[in-house]
């Protein structure tokens, strides 16, 4: 079968589909992807075509920390609806539509904010599977996507199957998965080395810490580093910083090597293993790693959907949640205490970790994304021999 797989935002919006996508290469099937194609680098050949669209207006990297505003929610429910449902929808149906007419897919696979392509499969028949990509569930409000949504012409946002590769305790209790959704175990693609800062941060008999803030949101946070780095500053403590293709390490400002690393970017799956706790933005993929491998948390969380994260993280009871704008080192330097002192924290994030060990792995929904094409492939085969009236 041929599936398209397309994707409406970041990478960060198509990691969560590459697991699913995997399995359904290894099971012999041809996969195309659309998408933003700096996102899509590094896909090591899963695809045979891509189909690449820019995002409006990109604004380019300026190689420094930008400015830290306040996190605004209610903005964030806006921005779904207004760019994701609105703008981006309108011209994700027109992109796609062409797709699916040029390369004739037996069925879309999407993030679950690729309302255009949603409507573009639906539009003309073809089974639609929506791969979540906020954890927690929340950010998709109602209130603010119906009118646009329903300009799409949508059916069903979750198309003909829900797939969800995070934990359910994860997720906001008031925003829960369709019935029948499929869960999955978060997959990632093994690194083909291995980074040496995994053995450095293995081999220290003391703490050892973990900090990132994304690769989006690094661009817009100021300070931040510079605070939580305040509140990192025992000599007895081993830390790992990335900081992402966008920033040089230079930014972070000098630090005690042999206590220090600071890196562009290194496999999250490596250096997970070997730290007792991780700092934070909050953003889906950050959070959900460091609670797959059992480690405990300090969250700042900027913008998007990281402070729905970040509730959940504390409702967990799996980590410390601090202002991003008013955090000062010390704070940052209690809560880091707080979280290696307490083991409550370390147990309820290592429960966490028990439930995403638990469930299925993406191959898993093969079958049922088969079923999906075939059932299509069936009707159209009924239509074709039902006599004319």
């Amino acid at each position: 079968m041929r599936v398209l797989v397309t994707f409406a935002g970041g990478r960060g919006h198509l990691l969560p589909i590459l697991p699913v996508a995997r399995a359904l290469r290894a099971a012999g099937h041809d996969l195309a992807l659309s998408g933003h194609p700096s996102a899509a680098n590094d896909c090591d050949g899963l695809f045979g075509q891509v189909f690449p669209h820019q995002l409006i207006d990109p604004k380019p990297p300026d190689g420094t920390t930008g400015t830290l505003r306040a996190p605004d929610l209610e903005h964030e429910f806006m921005v779904i609806g207004r760019w994701y449902a609105g703008t981006l929808a309108e011209r994700n149906l027109a992109r796609t539509t062409a797709v699916i007419q040029n390369w004739r897919p037996d069925l879309v696979i999407s993030d679950e904010m690729d309302f255009g392509s949603i409507a573009a499969a639906q539009a003309v028949g073809l089974p639609v599977a929506v791969v979540n990509c906020i954890a927690s569930g929340a950010l998709v409000r109602p209130d603010h996507v119906a009118e646009p949504l329903a300009r799409l012409g949508i059916g069903r946002v979750k198309g003909d199957l829900e797939i969800s590769g995070f934990p359910l305790s994860l997720r906001h209790p008031e925003f829960p998965l369709t019935a029948g959704a499929a869960l999955i175990r978060p997959e990632h693609q093994a690194a083909s080395t291995t980074s040496s800062v995994a053995a450095w941060l293995a081999e220290h008999d003391g703490p050892t810490a973990y900090l990132t803030l994304g690769t989006i949101f690094n661009t817009e946070s100021g300070d931040l580093f510079s605070r939580l780095l305040a509140g990192l500053d025992d000599p007895k403590l081993r830390l790992l910083v990335t900081v992402g293709s966008d920033l040089h390490p230079s930014v972070i400002g000098p630090t005690d090597r042999t206590r220090v690393r600071v890196e562009h970017f290194v496999p999250q799956d490596q250096v997970l293993p070997h730290v007792r706790i991780m700092l934070n933005h909050g953003g889906s993929g950050s959070v959900v790693g460091a609670l797959a491998h059992g480690v405990p948390m300090v969250v700042a969380p900027m913008g998007a959907d990281q402070e729905l994260n970040a509730d959940r993280v504390n409702a967990l009871g799996a980590g410390v949640v601090l202002d991003p704008v008013h955090a000062t080192g010390d704070d940052v330097r209690r809560a880091v205490t707080r979280v290696l002192e307490d083991p409550r924290f370390t147990a309820a994030a290592r429960r966490v970790s028990g439930e995403v060990a638990a469930l299925p792995p993406a191959t898993s929904v093969v079958r049922r994304l088969e079923l999906l094409a075939d059932r299509r492939v069936a009707n159209d085969e009924t239509k074709l021999r039902r006599p004319h009236p």
